[in-house]
């Protein structure tokens, strides 16, 4: 994926994280694409649908709660008393 592409995708599922946080899954797809600075064919080029985005929007969530899980892991806990 080009740079600019990368951006772009990065920028809609963030956009997307928050509309879906605040209005739920049917959160306007035209309000994603404005609060990411992007127009709806350039979202729509990469979520042919509401439902792609919504399951891009998840899995994003969930890997970078997954590497904060691993990080935290890793981090050695003072022994308490």
């Amino acid at each position: 994926m080009r740079a600019d592409a990368r951006r772009n995708y990065e920028r809609l599922l963030k956009a997307a994280a928050e509309a879906f946080a605040t209005h739920g899954e049917n959160a306007s797809l035209d309000d994603i694409a404005k609060r990411a600075g992007v127009g709806a064919g350039t979202l729509h080029r990469h979520f042919p649908n509401r439902r792609a985005l919504l399951e891009a929007a998840c899995l994003d969530r969930i890997e970078a709660i997954a590497a904060r899980a691993g990080e935290l892991a890793d981090t050695p806990v003072a022994p308490s008393g």
